[in-house]
């Protein structure tokens, strides 16, 4: 054999061996995106509810630990490991299928569940049913990939640790992942067919890896099993503890981060892609570095330890850090969505980037460690590493948003985790370190201790001008609800840090949303309302006697409590009231499982650009709130006008229209600062003497907008058709609303075009509306 073909052969497999890094890449890329996709698209199914993304967390972490065991064991078994790799990804491919057509074939199922096991253990017995064969089928698949390409490997390659180099350059496509379907995919095809382009790589990439299937250099190169290696056939205990550990924490702290950055982050679909993205990020960084320090010196078992220390002390950092950082980021835009993403992730990294560094290197070390005790089979090394990590990590996250966030809030949380990490690194010192060690770490956790559970419950976790108010707050699953009391805004329900859900200052207004379709319906005997904030709305409601039930669909535990405590007096004792039902549950949801309920439907003022909050203003949401409607019953959908551009509104007018055919538009108020617009549908013509009829059995309405029936009809605008506005329409698959909202609130935040004063004033003029009674045209 001459020298040129010695040199040719050599090359083959490092070639090859770059080319499987390729794929690794692609594969992690192509798994993140995923599950950001799935994560919003089971929203449409199960509803924005915080535990329904929990669930939807909870399988996707499930399934990987478990393809990840099952990988490994297969990896042992088969002399095809690409052949598998291939057929996995195909899974992958056929188990998303279901849903990219969730909106079809899910439409009757609410409406067939019914509201009252909708809301029952019934309703979310299903639920968990339908995350767990939804999502786990096809996280299962991707969990094989690394334990199979790891004993897939070429021979003769020079890496000391190939599933440590695999597991970095996955981790890195993930946050490419991210990124794609974060700032581009959707934004540009839709949330369908970006699912579609997913799917499609899937394909391509089982393609690639029955290619590869058929190279020679690619058999496993693990040997046989013998009977030693069978028993030895798992890591150490201690080592898959370190990793179930790790993935607890570095999760754990990821909920965290997810739920106060967003505190000073507009709540879109862009902010929680920005966190995960910065979180995995730092875990290619620790792993990158970890690999690189194997090249230079042995695993020393000190790094551990070291790991452990220095994370604790860090995590008891990160709330000053997050206090000092968080106002230069507050109530800003960017001149564009990727200067806002940089941004976004530019304070996730200064606020908890040291941390989770640290923190990221304790399971890449133990992963490494586990690789060299079982030498002749790396792929079960890894395989099981994997899986107790991601088991770990699901029962990190259950632990926080279950037990650690509402019991602690967020900055006494994260003390506790530090706690816990200088605690492992006390557990991790050797039995012949100088007992100085024992000494100083015991005494560095016992000082943690009243940090976590005195002083960092005293740190404000609201604006600073609003600290002085605070009357009660929640933190969980929901995120923060805080119940204040200021001059400026008088008593409120405040969310996320940065929404005001109402005011003891607006009751009239409040209530007004409930009085104007209510006057305009002959007989409201069952009303119905999508959310409740403080209750102020549906318990206006209470205030007719004509109304012989009002059933609230709320789906915050969180808020309803704060507006118990609250505002009992403004919302007429809405939680207690005989004629009032409120019932914890995502509106969209409790609306498709009503069928023929209601003569008077309505929906609450909802951010456009909230994440799932969007779905309120969908083609598919209007159908289910029609079908929700008995024979001449009506719906009421409050619009916030100074939180909408003109755009954004004709595009829910034009939905809207789609379904009802025509409408009737109401003001709220008559200032315009913040105009609130009713649309009504189902109402056949505004009848003046219905509307005075009505106010004569209301003698205790005296709100001076209103009476007499006059003042009412002066609030009407006019009527619309869906002839006069041609164009798309907002559905569940393009979230045209969601995405456009998001990114102009994230972009221009209070400088956006929303219609208040004189471009409120525009925008109706040009607005074509029949304003006569008759419905002759003008």
């Amino acid at each position: 054999m001459n020298k040129k073909h010695q040199v040719s052969l050599s090359a083959r497999p490092q070639r090859t061996w770059r080319c499987i890094q390729a794929l690794a890449f692609v594969s992690g890329g192509l798994a993140l995106a995923q599950q950001v996709l799935w994560t919003r698209r089971m929203i449409d199914l199960l509803g924005a509810a915080a535990g329904s993304s929990a669930r939807v967390f909870s399988c996707f972490f499930l399934g990987l630990a478990l393809g990840a065991a099952a990988g490994g064991a297969l990896a042992r078994r088969t002399k095809r490991p690409w052949k598998w790799i291939g057929l996995a990804e195909l899974g992958v491919a056929l188990f998303c299928l279901p849903m990219v057509f969730l909106p079809q074939w899910s439409r009757e199922l609410w409406p067939w569940l019914g509201p009252e096991r909708l809301t029952g253990p019934v309703g979310a017995g299903l639920k968990t049913l339908l995350s767990v064969g939804l999502v786990l089928p096809p996280a299962l698949f991707m969990g094989f990939f690394l334990p199979l390409a790891v004993a897939g490997r070429p021979r003769n390659i020079r890496t000391r640790d190939p599933g440590l180099r695999l597991y970095v350059i996955n981790t890195l496509g993930a946050v490419a992942g991210i990124l794609w379907v974060t700032l581009w995919l959707p934004a540009r095809f839709g949330i369908l067919n970006a699912m579609l382009w997913v799917i499609g790589g899937n394909v391509a990439s089982a393609a690639v890896y029955f290619l590869l299937n058929r190279l020679p250099d690619l058999q496993p190169t693990s040997v046989p099993r013998s009977a030693k290696t069978s028993a030895a056939g798992f890591p150490p205990k201690g080592l898959l503890t370190l990793a179930a550990v790790s993935g607890a924490g570095v999760l754990s702290i990821e909920i965290i981060a997810l739920k106060m950055v967003q505190w000073v982050a507009p709540l879109s679909f862009f902010g929680p892609g920005a966190i995960l993205a910065s979180f995995i990020g730092l875990l290619v960084i620790s792993s990158a570095l970890v690999e690189q320090g194997i090249r230079r010196s042995p695993f020393s078992d000190t790094a551990l330890l070291l790991t452990a220390l220095a994370a604790g002390l860090l995590l008891l950092l990160t709330p000053p850090l997050f206090r000092f950082f968080a106002p230069a980021f507050s109530d800003a835009g960017a001149p564009g969505l990727l200067v806002f993403f940089i941004r976004l992730m530019f304070f996730t990294l200064l606020v908890f980037g040291p941390a989770v560094l640290i923190a990221g290197f304790w399971f890449p070390l133990a992963a490494h460690k586990a690789a060299e005790t079982l030498p002749d089979h790396p792929e079960t090394a890894w395989a099981w590493m994997l899986a107790a990590n991601g088991a770990g990590g699901l029962l990190g996250a259950e632990f926080t948003l279950q037990i650690l966030l509402p019991l602690a809030g967020p900055f006494p949380a994260l003390g506790i985790l530090g706690v816990i990490y200088l605690f492992a690194a006390w557990m991790l010192l050797p039995r012949e370190a100088p007992r100085s060690w024992s000494v100083a770490v015991g005494a560095l956790t016992l000082t943690a201790l009243p940090v976590s559970f005195q002083i960092f419950p005293q740190l404000p976790t609201v604006h600073p001008s609003f600290a002085p108010y605070v009357l009660d707050e929640h933190h969980g699953r929901e995120g923060s609800v805080i119940l204040l009391d200021s001059p400026r805004t008088g008593r409120a329900i405040l969310l996320q840090n940065q929404y005001i859900l109402g005011s003891s200052l607006a009751v009239p207004e409040q209530e007004r949303q409930a009085h104007v379709p209510l006057l305009l319906h002959p007989a409201p005997r069952q009303t119905g309302f999508i959310g409740a904030g403080t209750g102020i709305s549906p318990g206006g409601a209470l205030r007719h006697s004509a109304v012989e039930q009002v059933t609230t669909a709320e789906i915050s535990a969180a808020v309803l409590r704060a507006a118990d405590q609250g505002f009992a007096k403004e919302n007429h004792n809405l939680m207690h009231h005989p004629r009032s039902k409120v019932v914890t549950e995502d509106g969209r949801t409790w609306v498709a499982a009503h069928i023929g309920s209601f003569d008077v439907l309505i929906s609450d003022l909802f951010l456009p650009w909230g994440p799932g909050e969007g779905r309120l203003y969908t083609l598919e949401h209007f159908h289910a709130c029609r079908r929700a409607l008995r024979k001449d019953g009506l719906f009421c959908l409050w619009l916030p006008l100074y939180q909408l551009t003109d755009e954004q509104t004709l595009l829910i007018l034009r939905t809207f229209l789609e379904v009802f055919g025509e409408a009737e538009l109401f003001l709220r108020e008559r200032e315009d600062q913040t105009p609130a617009l009713g649309v009504i549908g189902g109402l056949r013509q505004v009848n003046p003497d219905t509307a005075a009829e009505r106010l004569l059995e209301e003698p205790g309405l005296n709100d001076p907008e209103i009476t007499p029936a006059q003042r009412l009809l002066e609030l009407r605008l006019g009527r619309i058709r869906r002839t006069d506005f041609p164009g798309d329409v907002n559905t569940l698959d393009n979230l045209r609303l969601e995405l456009a909202a998001g990114r102009m609130r994230a972009t221009l935040y209070e400088e956006a075009p929303y219609l208040t004063g004189e471009r409120l004033r525009a925008f109706l003029e040009d607005l074509p509306m029949d304003r006569t009674f008759s419905g002759a045209p003008n």
